[in-house]
């Protein structure tokens, strides 16, 4: 460690910056800003530890020992005395919904374990305190799909649940995943088909209007909708946008503060209408936006969709005129797009038949039967429907059973007829246009930032990466896919050949149960729920497969998310659980986990490098700015020692962007 600081030193005292010339010796313009006494991470190639910095016109001037750095104080510097303190460079979240993180006066759920039951009367509140008249709409935010929501004889399931909680009134639960829905008898009967005209989701209309949502809708035992609305399902209903300029203007100056209460000082929106950067910009000229702003923008195909063709020439040019719009700002750099290869992998085990997860898997997703126990809150796994049997082959050679005979085909067979179908999961979009739109993004310049969460869309994502650099040859972005949640061998090592930055949410890589029971036993056949996190099934082995992606070559970043879960960023949260995996005994697959250092770079130089701007950001070094947090506790000694809990408490007490402080919990 010492060493190192002295490498630093002599580096920092070459750089020191111009000064004025005293009896023939230099003596160097004394810095606005120094911070000393500090432990401070720089993050660069070296893995150097210093003690000091100093700061002039927002840039890093000096770097290394107390005594060469204080050196620089003048009669204006501003001396912070770190107390031993860590310092490390302003913290990069490359996957982060920023008009979603404001906790805004709304019906919101806060993600809470919330039975049917507890839910109704929440929600009945809600529409007295917002007064809301006949016919609008209460939409409700942050609803947890994944935990809670248990049944009961007076609400078997969520549609009972919001009928009840009014019939005057469409409804909506937005799931705190950004994925799920769930909506009342009033929000179905708004459903209008692609000729505008409102005949509402039914069974009847799954079978012919909306067949292509069919996947989307969660289904009652009679083949109704249960209420569950899950991806481009829910924009049948026409809900309320919450992606729009008008939020950008209401939350807008509230987001950077925010962000640099955790220490972050560049963040990519992965999902941000373009038009929003408006409100964004705005602050930037009043001086109040606080931290650097990139945008991965999102344009829906379908508003591009003529005969079924995409224009996706159109939606390119117009991408590029908000890149051109914004080329000079010095915060704002709107130079990424978005793309939706899947949606997600839960399904739910609740309801008859079980709903199988919609993310488009390479294998057919497996049957499993439940067990629900309702008193007890328990749920059991209870074998697998013989998909390959021949009664399996007959109903899926007839038309399956309905009413009466589909009853008859449950009480004698111990499974729900409709567990017999075959399902790979969806594409968001078509595959070709995947391939199309990333190579024509590429080919403008653009960086593609592709959610994909199933196998089979994180290969879909690696061949189109492969194609662009085919057709255009190496344009050297920074590709990135965002998730990742399973990831066959074979693309784990063609995402290392071609160096594709992972932009991974950490706090998701811990067990939970409930969540758990969603995933994993449609993709592995267990002996029953005990067995959930056994290491020999294909979905262990390969879930969040972080280590084996580094080791073959891929970049790791990090992105929250938020508000997914939570509307906290939670940065070292998400750290502590990625350096873990484990929860209460058990892990998700602890054979993946990395080291301090790894996640440390993801979120600062790695993170840089993703955004474009490592050549002014993401580590401390003499002639980069000065976007630095100070933490209230050293976490690489916390991790040394395995004080997790301790590790996720972290603090950030000081963030500074180019040199100018954003937040002072409390001087250092």
């Amino acid at each position: 460690m010492k060493f190192a600081i002295r490498v630093v030193v002599l580096v920092s005292l070459l750089a020191g910056g111009c000064g004025t010339d005293v009896g023939g010796r230099s003596v160097p313009e004394p810095a606005d800003l120094i911070l000393h006494n500090g432990y401070v991470y720089t993050a660069d190639a070296a893995g150097s530890i210093a003690e000091a910095i100093a700061v002039r016109d927002g840039e890093i001037v000096r770097l290394g020992d107390n005594a060469a750095v204080t050196e620089l104080e003048g009669e204006h510097t501003r001396l912070i005395d770190l107390e031993g303190r860590m310092i490390m460079p302003g913290l990069h979240d490359v996957h982060i919904h920023l008009l979603g993180v404001v906790d805004r006066d709304t019906c919101d759920l806060q993600s809470a374990d919330l039975s049917l039951a507890e839910m109704v009367p929440l929600l009945e509140d809600c529409i007295r305190r917002y007064q809301l008249a006949p016919g609008s709409w209460l939409t409700v935010e942050q609803w947890n799909p994944f935990v809670g929501n248990g049944s009961s004889v007076q609400y078997p399931n969520l549609l009972a649940a919001l009928d009840a909680v009014s019939s005057e009134h469409p409804i909506i639960l937005q799931g705190n995943d950004g994925h799920h829905a769930a909506v009342n008898s009033v929000a179905l009967a708004r459903a209008v088909d692609s000729q505008g005209v409102r005949v509402g989701l039914s069974g009847e209309t799954l079978r012919t209007q909306f067949v292509e949502f069919r996947e989307f809708v969660g289904l009652d035992s009679s083949g109704e909708p249960n209420g569950a609305l899950n991806e481009d399902a829910r924009n049948l209903v026409e809900p309320p946008q919450w992606l729009s300029v008008s939020l950008a203007r209401e939350v807008g100056a509230q987001v950077g503060p925010l962000l640099a209460s955790y220490g972050i000082t560049s963040a990519q929106d992965a999902m941000l209408i373009p038009q929003a950067l408006e409100a964004f910009h705005a602050l930037e000229q009043s001086g109040d936006l606080g931290f650097r702003l990139h945008a991965a923008m999102y344009l829906d195909p379908t508003d591009y969709t003529s005969d079924g063709v995409v224009d996706i020439a159109r939606m390119v040019e117009e991408l590029d005129v908000y890149r051109t719009r914004y080329q000079d700002s010095a915060l704002i750099s709107p130079h990424a797009a978005k793309i939706f290869v899947d949606g997600v992998i839960e399904g739910n085990p609740l309801v008859t038949p079980p709903t199988l997860p919609a993310g488009a898997s390479l294998e057919p997703y497996l049957q499993p039967r439940f067990d629900v126990d309702v008193e007890a809150g328990k749920l059991r796994l209870m074998g697998y429907v013989d998909t390959g049997s021949a009664l399996c082959q007959s109903v899926r050679d007839g038309t399956v059973p309905s009413g009466a005979a589909r009853q008859a085909f449950l009480n004698e067979h111990g499974f729900h007829p409709g567990q017999c179908l075959f399902s790979r999961g969806v594409l968001e979009d078509d595959e070709k246009f995947v391939l199309d739109y990333t190579r024509a993004l590429d080919a403008a310049g653009f960086t593609v930032h592709s959610h994909a969460i199933g196998d089979r869309a994180v290969r879909v994502a690696v061949d189109a990466f492969e194609a662009a650099q085919a057709a255009n040859g190496d344009s050297f972005l920074p590709y990135a896919i965002a998730h990742a949640q399973l990831v066959h061998p074979d693309d784990q090592k063609r995402i290392g050949k071609l160096g594709l930055y992972m932009a991974f949410t950490y706090a998701w890589m811990d067990p939970d149960f409930s969540y758990d029971m969603m995933v994993i036993p449609f993709f592995a056949e267990l002996e029953d729920e005990t067995h959930l996190y056994d290491l020999d099934s294909y979905y262990m082995r390969n879930v969040y497969p972080v280590r084996s992606l580094k080791e073959a070559g891929a970049i790791l970043v990090a992105g929250s998310d938020a508000p997914v879960e939570t509307r906290s960023p939670r940065p070292f949260v998400n750290m502590a659980i990625g350096l873990t995996r484990a929860n209460e005994g058990a892990a998700l697959n602890a054979n993946q986990t990395v080291n301090v250092h790894d996640l440390l770079a993801a979120y600062t130089i790695n993170g840089a490098n993703a955004l474009g701007q490592a050549d002014r950001v993401g580590s401390i070094e003499v002639g980069k700015r000065a976007d630095l947090a100070v933490l209230d506790r050293n976490v690489v000694e916390l991790a040394e020692q395995e004080r997790w809990a301790e590790f996720a408490a972290t603090n950030v007490v000081l963030t500074l962007l180019d040199g100018e402080v954003v937040y002072e919990k409390s001087a250092p």
